[in-house]
């Protein structure tokens, strides 16, 4: 879907929830379609969608809370749907899943109980790219939010999320400036390092308590696959204003005894990085 549709649709949404509430019509209640279209089901739908507005503001900014902070955290990083289980939704965030019912009417589903008595609403787009929105009116604002489904050979949706993170935030190629590391540096979409000592895998922190610097500073952990546990080191991480220059940042805990008492220390590596497509 290009963009001057995408945003078409938003405007007609808006349309809509402004219409309805003249109407004093129940949020609870789908909005009108959109697109008419295939009808989706659980079969048409198979597999993992994620938010791909989302990764895009990360990839803006070369920030997780930038994105969430300048625009959103959508209501789930990812979707999951199962055949083999049509009436149900995976959704994950940052750090755990959760399963949630789902009843279908044209190319609208409803996910009942996405919070406390109220549903969000997902519209499938059969044309084209074959996209869903998302429709969330449980918060002060209707959040709305693409999202696209996987191509990745990801066992979850929260692996497929990941995977797409990992492209916008860390694609190019990372020469080192100054002290640290001594060659390139590649973070591939699979969450593989390379060219750090020590370190052969990758994580960016996308939501709960990795976040250990609060606002901060974005952070992301190294490890070495044969050992995570004994090997990972938290980093923070931040972008110059051109998102061509990164720098990683010592993390330096300023109270053991307390959870999240961390400071931004010095810089422990700096790259100049060069995109890739």
């Amino acid at each position: 879907m290009n963009k001057a549709f995408f945003f078409a649709n938003l405007l007609m949404i808006s349309l809509i929830a402004c219409k309805n509430d003249n109407k004093g019509t129940d949020p609870n209640q789908p909005p009108s379609h959109l697109q008419p279209g295939e009808k989706a089901n659980a079969t048409v739908l198979a597999g993992h969608w994620i938010a791909l507005d989302f990764c895009a503001f990360a990839n803006q900014y070369g920030s997780v809370l930038q994105a969430m902070n300048n625009n959103h955290k959508p209501y789930a990083y990812a979707l999951t749907f199962n055949p083999a289980k049509p009436d149900s939704v995976i959704c994950y965030n940052g750090f755990e899943a959760w399963t949630l019912p789902v009843t279908y009417n044209q190319d609208t589903i409803t996910v009942i109980g996405a919070r406390p008595g109220k549903n969000i609403f997902i519209i499938y787009h059969s044309e084209g790219e074959k996209d869903i929105t998302m429709i969330d009116p449980t918060n002060e604002r209707v959040q709305i939010d693409k999202f696209i489904k996987s191509k990745a050979t990801a066992q979850d949706g929260f692996g497929a999320f990941n995977t797409a993170l990992n492209h916008h935030v860390f694609n190019g190629v990372f020469t080192p400036v100054g002290k640290g590391a001594t060659e390139k540096v590649t973070l591939n979409p699979a969450g593989e390092l390379k060219g750090l000592k020590g370190f052969t895998r990758y994580k960016i922190c996308s939501d709960g308590d990795c976040f250990l610097a609060g606002q901060e500073i974005d952070v992301v952990s190294f490890y070495h696959h044969k050992d995570e546990a004994a090997s990972t080191k938290y980093f923070g991480y931040r972008y110059n204003g051109q998102n061509d220059t990164l720098t990683i940042y010592n993390l330096i805990n300023t109270n053991p005894a307390e959870k999240g008492a961390y400071k931004v220390g010095t810089p422990a590596y700096k790259f100049s990085r060069q995109r890739t497509q």
